[in-house]
């Protein structure tokens, strides 16, 4: 019965199940092929941070703005406009910046293949019913992974004499079949782990009352940071008054390092993420500027999150592969994330094979076994 369910799920999903293997694997590919940052000089204390955003306006496409400001990272490194449609999350256009001069660098074209492939791992193209089917499908692959390992489990004759090692590698005499069979099942063994847990982080990330379940809010922005200003006032450029909160921000908070500001259309857009003492790169917090006020607020702290909100962040962290450190790793568990993508691919492939072949092979023996007509019956005709 086990057997039955683990080869009809993967054959009802074996398209499906190969476009999230592929896709995935893409996805943590990709990103590494694409330009990084140049590396400048570092001749003299570095310029504003309007100052750059201005000047990479300069090149900009028409109709975007600036939807993310990356100051510099040392020494040496230059910072990053990303641009993109207003009311967009996902840059389409950077720039690179010399801090020093504020001078262009390069500019980058982000990939619309990347938000394709995003959006085709996430919900296939479904919407508004992409999500969850993409979670019905991370619930069936858990599935797939535990029913596999129960039909893999040995005979204890097998654990008792260590032969049980041969299921885990492939034979070097394997050929038709046998080798699709035997490389299905050691991929599948050395792989589980990896599965189980991208099949059952991917259903929590991808079922819409998630968030909610685990008390994720939806974000940290005000809901009236629009009202500040009057439909009849001049528009504001969203990075204005960003210097000033910059500078509040390294008096107020030293010991904070800032990795990324997020911009918009207003300066009431304005939010930045921070690595906070004790919480390392991997739990950032947001912090906000009240021009009013003169301060410089906390408005997502991690060392305040609930176990819910840790426990989603660390499943978002770790199933898209974006870990920021350790280097080491963080490079190990991107490997491991694209092998496991590498596999799913593979086992949609290898088990259509495998059904194909099993139903050439049961049809040619029906046809051996089939009676031949003899000399009796051709007598009797």
């Amino acid at each position: 019965m086990l057997r039955k369910i683990h080869r009809w799920i993967g054959l009802a999903l074996i398209l499906p199940f190969a476009l999230q293997g592929l896709t995935g694997v893409l996805l943590v590919v990709l990103p590494l092929l694409l330009a990084g940052r140049p590396a400048v000089p570092a001749m003299g204390p570095a310029m504003g941070a309007e100052a750059m955003i201005g000047a990479a306006r300069a090149v900009a496409p028409a109709g975007t703005l600036p939807l993310r400001f990356d100051p510099p990272r040392w020494p040496g490194d230059s910072a990053v406009v990303a641009f993109g449609p207003a009311g967009e999350r996902h840059p389409e256009f950077e720039v690179m910046v010399d801090p020093t001069h504020a001078a262009i660098l390069r500019t980058h074209i982000v990939p619309h293949m990347l938000r394709v492939l995003h959006n085709l791992h996430a919900d296939l193209l479904l919407l508004p019913y992409g999500q969850n089917a993409t979670g019905i499908m991370g619930v069936l692959l858990s599935v797939m992974a535990i029913t596999g390992l129960i039909l893999w489990w040995p005979h204890p004759g097998l654990w008792a004499s260590g032969k049980w090692r041969r299921t885990i590698a492939v034979s070097p005499r394997a050929r038709g079949y046998r080798l699709w069979r035997e490389t299905h099942v050691s991929l599948g063994f050395w792989t589980l782990a990896m599965m189980l847990f991208l099949g059952a982080s991917g259903a929590v990330l991808a079922f819409p009352f998630s968030r909610p379940l685990f008390g994720v809010q939806g974000g940290d922005r005000p809901a009236h940071a629009r009202s500040h200003r009057p439909d009849h006032a001049a528009p504001l450029p969203g990075e204005q008054g960003l210097d000033a909160a910059m500078a509040a921000l390294r008096s107020q908070r030293p010991d904070a390092v800032l990795t990324a500001v997020r911009l918009g259309a207003l300066p009431a857009d304005q939010s930045f993420t921070v690595i906070l003492p004790g919480h390392g790169p991997n739990h950032p917090a947001t912090l906000r500027y009240d021009a009013e006020a003169g301060a410089v607020r906390v408005t997502r702290d991690p060392g305040r999150q609930r176990t819910g909100e840790w426990a989603f962040m660390w499943l978002h962290t770790l199933h898209e592969a974006k870990l920021a450190g350790p280097v080491a790793f963080a490079g190990l568990w991107r490997t491991a994330v694209g092998i496991a993508g590498l596999a799913l691919f593979f086992f949609s492939i290898s088990g259509g094979v495998m059904w194909v072949l099993r139903r050439r092979g049961a049809a040619m023996r029906r046809t051996r076994a089939a009676p031949r007509p003899g000399p009796d019956s051709a007598a009797v005709s």
